[in-house]
């Protein structure tokens, strides 16, 4: 992981008017003086912010917490907390930046299934008059290209009409190419995954990308002998997507409308919600769609009829969140997974669920 908490304090300097409640010396030191000069590095190795969001135990957001409510583990070692931001739709006045990112895949669903997703992702575009809470993009993903809508906008008719414009995708990946046709979609799909995690890291603040699909197929090992080098390229690509999609501040939701596969275990993903700490352990269902979802702090969505019902419900982790950011206290060794875990002690906290320190 690179350090990034510089980054983010000069993004919420004083003159932004966005009020940042500081934990420690260290981070007033460092975050008062953003707007002047260079800020310090807290350490030399790296820092680590979390986009995290606390529900009470009837649903509902939790905007009272105080820096002094969260508790953090990394690896099982209690952190220190530098610096605490709220955010979202729920703060009167200046609120930090935030984007929706709604990616319509049409690699891994037929054709019928893409034009009732679009019908319906239009239908939330047009709804609220076309007038959006959020800055919005829009990511239409083929088997050829990922058309990538430039500008976030809160004009969702201007949003609609993009969609409508764009042509009906045709599959060159064909579902009948069997395992090494499922192989290579599912590598198109992650590349594409990987390239939207690096152009969002370029944009400020926090983004909830809702990726509608039933995603690639969990290639499972069993299928086929995997070598040393598959293992390590999957481990890696692993590596590369946690902390991508951690570094971008993205929290990746997946909203899988009706199965296509009928018999479809809609469980089998928990099996791979153990992040591999080294390439042995790697498994190409580690790169499900629903798995990196979940890692990254974000919701799986399945089965739904209700495509623009689910995007109102995902969006709803807008309303309020928390960043936090601290600085392991634990040795940083290459390749080691942290797993991390915030609690309050009183709410459900979604978060992200670890990142690899200094991958080679």
């Amino acid at each position: 992981m690179r350090n990034y908490l510089a980054k983010w304090t000069k993004s919420i300097a004083p003159q932004s008017a966005i009020a940042v409640i500081l934990c420690a010396a260290a981070g007033r030191a460092a975050l008062s003086q953003a707007s002047n000069q260079p800020t310090p590095q807290v350490r030399t190795q790296h820092s680590i912010l979390l986009d995290v969001t606390a529900t009470d135990p009837n649903g509902k957001p939790d905007t009272t917490l105080n820096p002094f409510d969260f508790h953090i583990l990394d690896n099982g070692a209690p952190q220190k907390l530098l610096a605490m931001q709220k955010g979202g739709l729920s703060l009167a006045g200046a609120r930090p930046p935030m984007e929706m990112v709604i990616v319509l895949d049409a690699v891994n669903c037929s054709f019928v299934k893409m034009q009732l997703e679009r019908q319906d992702v239009e239908n939330f575009l047009h709804s609220r008059g076309g007038k959006l809470p959020i800055p919005t993009r829009i990511v239409i993903l083929t088997d050829t290209k990922m058309d990538v809508l430039p500008e976030a906008s809160q004009d969702g008719n201007a949003l609609a009409k993009f969609i409508e414009q764009a042509p009906n995708p045709v599959h060159s990946l064909r579902f009948e190419a069997g395992y090494y046709g499922e192989m290579d979609r599912a590598t198109w799909s992650l590349d594409h995954l990987s390239k939207l995690a690096t152009l969002e890291a370029r944009q400020p603040g926090r983004k909830l990308v809702i990726w509608i699909s039933h995603g690639w197929h969990p290639l499972a090992r069993d299928y086929l002998a995997m070598s040393k080098e598959d293992l390590e390229r999957d481990f890696r690509m692993v590596e590369t997507l946690t902390d991508g999609l951690l570094e971008a501040r993205i929290t990746l939701d997946s909203i899988d409308p009706i199965l296509d596969l009928p018999g479809e275990n809609l469980t089998y993903y928990r099996t791979f919600l153990k992040p591999p700490k080294r390439y042995e352990e790697a498994d190409t269902p580690d790169l499900m769609l629903q798995v990196l979802a979940t890692h990254s702090g974000g919701d799986v969505l399945q089965e739904s009829t209700n495509i623009q019902g689910e995007i109102e419900q995902a969006m709803r982790a807008m309303d309020a969140w928390y960043t936090l950011a601290y600085t392991p206290s634990s040795p940083i060794e290459p390749n080691q997974f942290h797993a991390v875990s915030v609690n309050t002690g009183k709410d459900v906290v979604h978060a992200p669920m670890g990142y690899y320190s200094q991958p080679q």
